[in-house]
């Protein structure tokens, strides 16, 4: 923790903490994909809690879905997530001149303005400086001061010469550029300035590339294990939305470390959705019906649909407009994120309570869930005495339905992966078999310990084989070590066989 000193007269102390590390271990970790107020363009960036977001992204947008289920997630249990805010090269960013001739320790220069990211949020934001030659230190100060229509930040007793190095590490909302030196003007002690970024921020709606290069960039953050996109349906037709959630899927399932929350479209607040519309849209749209010699796809167990959407508070829609319909995804990353930290990633996402909720935009009896659940939609209710929850827990693959089952492994997985880091310069040999199977072994009786799987003893609760018969010769060539793995979930009781290779340069490969 590092305590630094106010310069003002006085005595104050701000306490530092250092940030904390990413974890790769962590399952409960949630990513959102979408347009969001501000913020950095393109690029994941990690946010614990609504308060940060709020620092690196802004307020909530009356056009924008995403932020309200960013908040539905940190409402429910959420602790960390991993944002892609969506853009184009086309997106403006505001921007204004300022002329700081006569302020000597300035330079007497001509700066540029910007907006720290593009967006309307920026537009007509103003700034007010405060420049002093003379103070108590003898050091030249300025104080800046950036308002846009639902934010203000403070820059007080800023050395002049230290400006435009303190604006750059310290604002979310400005950049300042220097661009040159203006005309010798007669110095000033004193000064007041007022600039507005008077250049339109403008933007457009994200298109299909926009998400494929954020799944991309998602790919190479170990730390996420469930990944949403709020407004998908709000920026793409049914083909982008099925191009998208199969990238997303395939991607997932290729990791084998998280999963991909699919929404149904919204529908407006006089309409439903009846069971036969939301099994045909399933089956057309996500092009799950599109099956070879071998059945489904396997990246659909890699991906789970919730329904229907939910109603929450709008701080912003006045008493015209109070609440708005939102799609369910960031509440349910946010009770599925609880779970794992509180019962294990084991822990089946059903029968789990939802919060920061008002309504339901629609409501399904017992006969209609019975027949969405076995085709894999897992709805939202709401029940007597015991409030909205979730009552489904099943992935999109209808051959291998559980989402327990599938967070386990890859829960596994990133263990197995941590696991096997140390025995990257081992020989492939007998004493490699015999280490892999023991660290293995090592993570494997842990869950088996916390319940995660079934049996009186570990023996009944998997095996683990990685031998000379799971290593040939041909496998041992091509430098990787084969380890055969055989797990029983405690529910329900069904063996799920793994087959992980761990090659030459240390990367593991999960194959089956």
């Amino acid at each position: 923790m590092t305590i630094r000193a106010s310069r003002a007269p006085g005595l104050a102390f701000e306490a530092v903490r250092p940030p904390p590390e990413p974890s790769a271990l962590r399952s409960d970790v949630a990513a959102f994909v979408g347009p969001t107020r501000r913020g950095p363009v393109g690029v994941p960036t990690r946010v614990e809690g609504w308060r940060e977001y709020l620092r690196e992204f802004g307020q909530l947008d009356r056009e924008l879905d995403t932020p309200y289920a960013i908040r539905g997630y940190f409402d429910n249990g959420g602790q960390v997530a991993w944002i892609v805010r969506l853009a184009t090269p086309r997106w403006q960013v505001s921007s204004s001149r300022w002329d700081a001739r006569g302020l000597a320790e300035l330079g007497d220069s001509v700066f540029r303005i910007d907006a720290a990211s593009p967006g309307a949020w920026s537009h007509r934001a103003r700034i007010t400086v405060r420049y002093r030659a003379r103070t108590s230190t003898g050091v030249p100060t300025v104080d800046m001061t950036i308002r846009t229509d639902d934010e203000t930040e403070d820059h007080r007793g800023i050395p002049a010469r230290d400006l435009v190095a303190h604006i750059a590490s310290g604002s979310k909302l400005i950049q300042l550029v220097w661009v040159g030196h203006a005309p010798a003007a007669t110095p000033r002690a004193f000064a007041i300035e007022q600039i507005t970024l008077d250049q339109a921020g403008a933007v457009e709606l994200p298109v299909k590339e926009d998400y494929f290069d954020a799944i991309t960039a998602l790919a190479e953050v170990p730390e996420v294990a469930i990944v949403a996109f709020p407004e998908l349906h709000d920026h793409v037709d049914d083909r982008g939305v099925r191009d998208v959630i199969t990238a997303a899927a395939a991607s997932a399932d290729e990791q084998r470390d998280r999963i991909v929350l699919v929404d149904l479209p919204k529908l407006p607040p006089n309409l439903r959705w009846n069971v036969d519309d939301i099994l045909a849209w399933v089956d057309r749209t996500l092009g799950r019906g599109d099956t070879d010699k071998t059945g489904e796809a396997k990246y659909w167990r890699a991906a789970a649909l919730y329904h229907p959407w939910v109603r929450v508070s709008d701080p912003l829609g006045g008493v015209a407009q109070p609440t708005r319909d939102i799609a369910p995804s960031g509440h349910v990353a946010g009770t599925i994120s609880l779970l794992d930290r509180t019962r294990g990633a084991h822990a089946t996402p059903a029968n789990s309570p939802l919060l920061g909720m008002i309504d339901l935009h629609e409501d399904y009896d017992d006969d209609e869930q019975a027949l969405l659940n076995p085709q894999g939609v897992d709805l939202l209710r709401c029940v007597p005495a015991l409030g909205f929850s979730v009552w489904g827990g099943r992935t999109l693959d209808r051959t291998n339905p559980y989402v327990a089952h599938r967070r386990l492994l890859h829960r596994l997985v990133r263990a197995i992966r941590h696991a096997a880091e140390p025995l990257v310069f081992e020989s492939n040999g007998p004493v490699l078999w015999f280490m892999f199977t023991r660290e293995i072994t090592t993570v494997l009786v842990e869950f088996w310990r916390a319940g995660a799987l079934a049996g009186d003893r570990p023996e009944q609760a998997f095996q683990v084989q990685c031998d000379d018969t799971t290593n040939p010769p041909e496998e041992i060539d091509n430098g990787r070590c084969l380890c055969l793995i055989a797990i029983a979930p405690a529910i329900p009781m069904e063996f799920i066989l793994i087959r992980v290779a761990l090659a030459r340069d240390g990367s593991l490969e999960v194959l089956s």
